[in-house]
């Protein structure tokens, strides 16, 4: 049976569908720029044009869903969503127009979802392990190991959030950026403060910093997904971001299109966040959300099909 999974973010949305038996196999995995979130930090509410972008890159999604056949369908909404004070009109548009019922998850959601993906796919020991899912409105910390989803915390910052409340020139100024440090130092409190040798990464800004450090023409899933990058590199890569335009990133080999303009703040938050934790290397998961609720889908087919038995 075909599953489909939509997972609607601040900046991004992401369709994965998979066939599901014994295991979950990936059918079909894209994402589209829509920024959902744009000026939510500002106005406390989406925008029309905003929700008319998401709305026709959904409708581009339902076209490839019809066409697999999908037994069902899971949409679920995150940050931007949360926040909204006018997210019930999104809502109530895409059901009107396809038919597709989202559900908003918790922070405790999705930050669950993240681990339930990394579990099948990096958790083989029973090591703890830090999981960091940068998302454009806000930023999940996930702590667990192979048997557990031990704890997490919810950041209000993403990529997009801190490049709205920070950046106004293009290069940032020396200023800018450190204002912006500053604030992710000042906002970084997790109760489980373990230094760890490496962390697992998930979502757009992660997903693309591997394809920058590649110089990928275009993205290869299979060249990222593993991908081991130091925080040496990192640091590497930071500094060569903070001295480029955005037009000049725009046309490095690897930059996603439409990412552009905030690529460098989110690799900034995760420099600091890798600091934090002492972190020498960085894992690149490029599922997350809409990978893990595949997953739910599996265990729960399973146990039904053990309750038949």
């Amino acid at each position: 049976m075909n599953y489909a999974s939509i997972d609607i973010g601040t900046n991004a949305i992401l369709l994965m569908i998979a066939e599901i038996t014994n295991t979950v196999k990936e059918i079909h995995d894209t994402a589209v720029i829509t920024r959902l979130g744009e000026g939510l930090k500002q106005t406390g509410a989406l925008s029309s044009e905003a929700m008319e972008r998401t709305i026709n890159a959904l409708r581009g999604f339902k076209t490839v869903i019809d066409k697999t056949r999908v037994t069902g369908i899971s949409c679920v909404g995150t940050a931007a969503l949360r926040e909204a004070r006018n997210s019930a009109i999104f809502i109530d548009l895409v059901k009107e127009q396809l038919a597709f019922e989202i559900r908003v998850i918790s922070e405790r959601e999705e930050a669950f979802y993240t681990y339930l993906s990394v579990r099948q796919n990096f958790l083989d020991s029973k090591e703890d392990i830090v999981i960091i899912d940068i998302g454009g409105g806000s930023t999940e910390i996930i702590y667990g190991n192979r048997e557990n989803f031990i704890d997490h915390v919810s950041f209000p910052v993403g990529s997009v959030k801190l490049t709205e409340m920070f950046i106004k020139h293009d290069p940032p100024s020396g200023d800018e950026i450190r204002l912006l440090i500053d604030f992710i130092r000042s906002t970084l409190n997790f109760p489980r403060k373990n230094h760890v040798r490496s962390v697992i990464g998930t979502a757009g800004t992660i997903t693309n910093l591997g394809s920058i450090s590649k110089g990928l023409k275009e993205w290869d899933k299979k060249q990222i997904h593993g991908l081991i990058l130091s925080s040496k590199r990192i640091d590497e890569m930071a500094h060569h971001l903070i001295t480029k335009t955005i037009s000049e990133r725009s046309r490095m080999a690897g930059m996603e299109k439409g990412r552009e303009d905030i690529i460098l703040q989110g690799v900034l938050l995760l420099k600091e966040i890798m600091s934090y934790f002492g972190a020498e290397e960085l894992i690149i998961d490029t599922n997350g959300v809409r990978h893990g609720i595949l997953c739910e889908r599996f265990a729960s087919l399973n146990a039904q099909a053990e309750t038949v038995e």
